[in-house]
C-alpha cells in the first residue's frame, strides 16, 4: 500500500498537469486476485482488492488492460487534456477474466474513496 499521504493526496482529484489526463483505476471488490494493471504496454501497477491507483498520460488513444491469473481484458480510450476518468478493474472469485469498464465520474470517486492507495512502481 501507499503511504497515508499518498491516499489521501489521489483523493483530492486534482486536475493532471497541464497537457495530460488523469487515469484512475481501482477495484470494488472485497476478494479476489491482485490484478496488474497495463496502459499501451506499460505496467501501471498492481491492483488487490479495495485498492485504486492514478497515472497521467499525454493525449491520444490508449489501451487500458488488465492480467489476471492466466487471463487479459482490454478497452480502448481517448484521452483530452485536462480529463479525469475512471476505470472499474476487478476479477472476482469464480470468474476465469479480469474485466475492465469505464466507470462514471461519480462511481469512480466512490470507489476511489472506499479504498486504500496501492503501491505503484513508476
Amino acid at each position: 500500500m501507499a503511504s497515508p499521504g499518498q491516499d489521501a493526496a489521489g483523493k483530492q482529484f486534482a486536475a493532471p498537469p497541464y497537457g495530460q489526463a488523469a487515469l484512475y483505476f481501482f477495484n470494488p471488490t472485497n476478494a479476489g486476485p491482485v490484478i496488474k494493471v497495463v496502459v499501451n504496454g506499460q505496467e501501471i501497477g498492481l491492483l488487490g482488492t479495495g485498492t485504486w491507483m492514478r497515472a497521467e498520460f499525454a493525449p491520444g488513444e490508449r489501451t487500458v488492460r488488465c492480467w489476471g491469473a492466466d487471463s487479459s481484458s482490454a478497452i480502448s480510450v481517448f484521452l483530452m487534456p485536462g480529463e479525469i476518468r475512471f476505470f472499474e478493474i476487478q476479477m472476482v472469485p469464480g470468474q476465469r477474466a479480469c474485466s475492465v469498464m469505464e466507470a462514471s465520474p461519480d462511481d469512480g470517486r466512490s470507489g476511489v474513496l472506499m479504498g486504500g492507495r496501492a503501491f505503484q512502481g513508476q
